[in-house]
């Protein structure tokens, strides 16, 4: 039911993927989103526009989304009733009780909160919230980015919210739009994980604040944030990130050496563990040629040790699949013996 409702709501276009990514399959929506929020920052910093960008974090937001507003998505949608009542037979099988050492209570029927360990969930959070979304996009218009570049002022990856915009009067409009509608569906955002980045003329302005549910956000120069994979801070810069990554790669390959393992368990390590663990930094951040180099130099140095090769060996030679480097050596030595 999972894939067929997906395919159901993708097929005819209920969920705009320019604005909500998590839950559709076939979209790296973590990577697209990161990078569209850091190039709009960039573009405003390089063209000095004024751009307000407010990462919003929903309080507990499997746990609490009502399952009334999941009816509610499957009735706009028009998914077909009978899928509609299996799902109400569903969740209200959701129940809970409580037990002390006195007494236990009665079995209390659960009316929000999603079970994330099924298949059919995740996409139904995410029709329910794209019911907001739609509600709520109509307060701003697109984020101008310059050079005749636009951007939607809402970015969603499941529950993770993002709102962009040229204008300050709008921003707060937006912001209060998606207050009001959680409000109404009984969910709400936490201030204290939420961030903000307001841009005055390319430059960061933090004396622009941003409340919602009557509490101020924080800025970024306060506390930088991480959103989906990457980190965002009042620099607007990612020198601090690379510096991180080449430290990373460093103490690695250090713990590694130093295990009790043989060379090619090292080997393996490398390849099955701290590579994989490099590639999304190096993917996500801007990263500069002089720290990849100096992440690749460390990792040539430390291979070569662990395979037992001189440390003269060209990379060509290490690396290459159809270099034959073993059976020319043996075919050396089958001639030497010869020789002699």
């Amino acid at each position: 039911m999972a894939s067929r409702l997906t395919k159901y709501v993708t097929e005819n276009a209920y969920i705009n993927t320019s604005v909500q990514k998590g839950g559709i399959p076939g979209i790296s929506g973590c990577l697209e989103h990161a990078t569209m929020i850091w190039e709009a920052i960039q573009r405003a910093k390089s063209e000095k526009l004024n751009l307000d960008v407010i990462w919003l974090d929903l309080a507990n937001a499997y746990g609490s989304v009502p399952h009334e507003m999941i009816q509610l998505a499957l009735r706009m949608y028009h998914v077909p009733e009978v899928i509609q009542v299996m799902l109400d037979d569903y969740f209200s099988g959701f129940r809970m009780r409580f037990s002390t050492n006195n007494y236990t209570t009665s079995w209390i029927n659960l009316e929000v909160g999603i079970a994330m360990g099924c298949t059919i969930p995740p996409i139904l959070f995410v029709m329910a919230m794209e019911v907001i979304l739609k509600a709520a996009e109509g307060s701003a218009g697109p984020a101008n980015l310059g050079g005749g570049c636009s951007m939607p002022p809402l970015k969603a990856f499941m529950d993770d919210t993002t709102i962009i915009c040229s204008k300050e009067d709008e921003t707060r409009r937006m912001l209060t739009r998606l207050d009001d509608l959680m409000s109404w569906c009984r969910m709400e955002f936490k201030p204290k994980r939420s961030r903000s980045l307001s841009i005055r003329r390319g430059k960061v302005d933090e004396a622009t604040t941003f409340t919602v549910a009557e509490q101020q956000i924080p800025t970024v120069s306060q506390e930088p944030v991480k959103s989906l994979g990457r980190w965002y801070d009042s620099s607007m810069k990612d020198t601090r990130r690379g510096a991180e990554t080449l430290e990373l790669a460093s103490e690695s390959l250090l713990a590694i050496n130093k295990c009790g393992l043989q060379g090619k368990f090292k080997i393996w390590c490398l390849q099955f563990m701290l590579i994989p663990k490099l590639l999304w930094p190096l993917l996500v951040y801007d990263i500069c040629s002089s720290t990849v180099e100096a992440i690749e130099a460390k990792i040539n140095k430390y291979t070569r040790k662990w395979l037992g090769v001189p440390p003269g060996l060209s990379n060509v030679a290490m690396y290459c699949r159809k270099a034959r480097s073993v059976d020319k050596l043996g075919h050396c030595l089958t001639e030497i013996l010869d020789m002699e």
